[in-house]
């Protein structure tokens, strides 16, 4: 697929790796907002095993806004990529396997970048949804992501989640996509693609922007809320900035030591939510 052959529009991606009870939810919110000519929703399949292909190739024969494309190579970049090459549309909507897509997102989107033509990146707040008893020790404001913004606004510092990004795919394929060396690869932890890139879009001139009307929910998994997990994913996403964000280890060491007493002194009972 060429530049000049994409239609105008949004490809709606989601990537995912065994978590098809999250992705039905997310599908079935997605489905019924779909607009034939101007939106298609793409799945990548990042090698599951719990029968997504079955899953996804069964309403994508009823539904042919719906495409089911399998990426063989592990990792979330792997899969991203994967996205935006397939893509039809001139923008590429990043939303993960895991949030819950509000009434109205696709139609919020298409607005958008109908209105907002020059940006060439746009994303939006991420509020939490716990299915679970939220730990006393847990940070206030986990999971929940937005900018104090109130109105589409252009962002020179700062980075949009890629849990609810847009993109456009001429910039993605100018800039190579999102850096296979970063983000999750099936259930190891890595962090910071989408972060990565948007550090190259910027020096390459291109608009980043938060629109407070994309909005999405997510769901927080269990798993998440183990002490453990909290400290293993705030040692991997450190360690993964440094990759391209580089800070003297000094300093980030300090950052890595603040955090990890932060979570252990915040309640008696953390030392055991470590151990579990």
């Amino acid at each position: 697929m060429t530049t000049t052959e994409l239609h105008q529009g949004i490809e709606v991606c989601i990537c995912t790796h065994n978590r098809i009870d999250y992705l039905k939810r997310c599908l079935e919110a997605l489905m019924p907002q779909l607009v034939p000519g101007v939106s298609l929703l793409t799945v990548v399949d990042n090698n599951s095993s719990d029968g997504t292909q079955e899953y996804v190739l069964s309403i994508a024969g009823e539904n042919k806004l719906i495409r089911y494309v399998c990426e063989s190579q592990q990792g979330l970049s792997h899969a991203r990529n994967r996205g935006w090459k397939e893509a039809s549309y001139e923008w590429v909507f990043y939303l993960d396997d895991d949030c819950l897509p509000p009434a109205g997102i696709v139609d919020t989107a298409l607005q958008l970048i109908d209105e907002y033509k020059t940006l060439d990146a746009i994303g939006g707040p991420i509020t939490p949804i716990f299915t679970d008893t939220i730990p006393d020790w847990l940070p206030a404001g986990f999971g929940h992501f937005n900018m104090p913004y109130l109105e589409v606004t252009t962002i020179d510092t700062g980075f949009i989640r890629g849990g609810c990004l847009m993109v456009k795919r001429a910039v993605l394929k100018k800039l190579g996509g999102f850096n296979p060396e970063l983000g999750v690869r099936g259930k190891e932890l890595h962090y910071g693609e989408e972060i990565e890139l948007q550090v190259r879009m910027r020096k390459a001139g291109f608009s980043i922007a938060y629109a407070p009307s994309l909005r999405t929910d997510h769901f927080v998994r269990t798993d998440k809320l183990r002490l453990s997990w909290v400290l293993r994913s705030e040692y991997a996403r450190r360690r993964d900035k440094m990759s391209f964000d580089p800070v003297p280890l000094p300093i980030a060491s300090l950052h890595l030591i603040k955090t990890m007493a932060g979570r252990l002194l915040w309640t008696p009972s953390a030392s055991y939510h470590l151990l579990v």
